[in-house]
């Protein structure tokens, strides 16, 4: 049900850095300007442009590299385990978690279905690991009851404060938290990260193999 609703949300975002890649877009370092630029990107460059499904995909990589945070998203979605893992057991981590959004999400970009969004609401806050900052959006068809979507930016303080995001809440729903609990449940399955690396290897060449 969550991933239902994600997908075009998803999609509308995370098209976007392919558009920054190709027309080395300058984002605002303002929150609400980010996200409302981002956007303007993802539906006239990406989303209505003219582009095959592997180049999609290209596009689909540069963003999760360049526009999320995801090696903070990645500790996070492990919890303690993290802090006990061997540096060897997280690169692969990170690699395999990168690896499993981009299949998981980049053929899924079909579900948009020409939604807008606005930007109305900036509340940012300081914090430990870097000042977050969360700008509510309203997502939909003009006519149709629009969906409360939350883009959770966090300054990077190891990376001159540069903003990159760290989660999406639809509906109240957070996806970092959804992702968190699922990636939970496999490491007390597996009892290790070793464990978790392999079910995500696995599951990964399994959705590889049925997309050939």
């Amino acid at each position: 049900m969550f991933r239902r609703a994600l997908a075009p949300v998803f999609a509308l975002f995370l098209l976007v850095g392919g558009a920054a890649h190709a027309s080395a877009l300058d984002l605002p370092r303002e929150p609400g300007a980010f996200v409302q630029e981002l956007s303007r990107f993802a539906i006239e460059d990406i989303l209505k442009a003219n582009i095959d499904s592997q180049e999609r995909i290209k596009r689909f990589e540069t963003l999760l590299d360049e526009a999320f945070d995801m090696p903070f998203i990645a500790r996070f979605v492990v919890g303690g385990a993290w802090k006990e893992a061997s540096e060897a057991q997280r690169t692969e981590f990170q690699k395999l978690f990168r690896d499993m959004n981009v299949i998981s999400w980049g053929t899924r970009f079909d579900e948009y279905g020409g939604q807008r969004i606005a930007v109305t609401n900036v509340q940012s806050q300081d914090a430990r690991g870097g000042k977050l900052h969360e700008v509510t959006t309203s997502i939909g068809n003009e006519g149709d009851k629009a969906m409360l979507v939350i883009w959770v930016l966090r300054e990077n303080p190891e990376q001159g404060n540069r903003l990159g995001v760290i989660d999406l809440k639809v509906e109240g729903v957070s996806m970092a938290q959804t992702f968190r609990g699922e990636y939970l449940a496999v490491l007390k399955n597996t009892g290790s990260m070793d464990g978790l690396n392999k079910v995500l290897k696995d599951k990964i060449a399994a959705l590889r193999g049925s997309k050939t």
